[in-house]
């Protein structure tokens, strides 16, 4: 079933704004207030040049943006009520461009829809692909395999009957072992660039003891911490926590923790999976701080 449809575009927006509500622009985010969403859209657009995001502004407001008219942007604050709603999940906004604006708003990526849209179909003809390499491999050994059976008999037959003529046997298996290596180099050449050009060439990143680091793909082969980009999950970092640490924002917790391989506790600043044991980490609560954390702290 597909996955990148605007239903879909919808979900992954809101899911973008339970992180961004927590991080820099947080301020504007939490709540996310009819003042505050103008506020900060505001900001984004006096120094926003992304032609998409400025088509995205006209479209929703119906008139360009213009930073010498300040004071007539204030009046637009009613403009951003279905927004908010559309963040909290209250309620969708008739106005497609309303969802295109609260994108841009939690800097989600990649935005508008149409690119959303081309991006995880590409996503998904790339996982097949992957997998429909991994096919055409085992059929070739395969093939390879009977090849070189069916030359074996081939071999053991002329043998057997030019066994008086044993030259003309000899010039003969040359030409078919010389062909047999050529055929298969040719063939594996094939292999290794549909592999390159379907595999090799994504980005890649690696857990780095604390945080996430962008790699090559093709340098860091040898490698078995490497994982698929992922916009999300790059920004995940492990904190170190203490008795000054804050575990939560107005109730909620803004850390998250999981076990590591040997057992103890980590923290972590945003929602995701472990990166050494891919376990899904879990909201931090008050037990876990006392009775784990700062236990063997005080």
């Amino acid at each position: 079933m597909p996955n990148n449809t605007f239903e879909d575009y919808k979900i992954a927006i809101q899911e973008k704004y339970k992180i961004e509500k927590e991080g820099v622009n947080f301020n504007f985010l939490n709540p996310p207030s009819q003042a505050n969403l103008r506020n900060l859209c505001w900001e984004i657009f006096k120094s926003n040049t992304n032609n998409d995001d400025l088509s995205v502004f006209h479209s929703f407001f119906e008139f360009e943006f213009d930073l010498t008219k300040k004071n007539y942007f204030k009046e637009q604050k009613d403009r951003f009520r279905p927004i908010g709603s559309f963040l909290k999940d209250e309620k969708i906004p008739a106005n497609r461009f309303a969802v295109e604006l609260a994108a841009i708003l939690v800097d989600f990526n990649p935005r508008p829809y149409s690119k959303f849209r081309k991006i995880v179909l590409l996503k998904e003809e790339i996982e097949v692909s992957d997998e429909f390499d991994s096919l055409i491999l085992e059929e070739v050994m395969e093939n390879e395999e009977s090849e070189r059976k069916d030359e074996d008999a081939s071999i053991v037959e002329d043998l057997l009957i030019n066994k008086k003529d044993t030259i003309k046997f000899s010039e003969k298996f040359q030409r078919k072992l010389k062909g047999t290596i050529m055929t298969t180099t040719i063939i594996f050449c094939l292999i290794a660039i549909v592999i390159y050009f379907a595999f090799f060439k994504k980005d890649c990143m690696q857990w780095a003891g604390d945080y996430y680091e962008k790699v090559d793909c093709i340098q860091e082969i040898k490698s078995l911490d490497l994982k698929p980009y992922d916009e999300i999950q790059f920004g995940l970092k492990k904190i170190n926590v203490s008795d000054t640490t804050s575990f939560f924002k107005l109730g909620e917790p803004c850390i998250w923790y999981g076990k590591s391989v040997d057992g103890n506790y980590e923290c972590f600043n945003i929602p995701g999976l472990h990166p050494e044991t891919g376990k899904t980490l879990k909201p931090i609560t008050q037990y876990i701080v006392d009775k784990y954390l700062l236990k063997n702290k005080e």
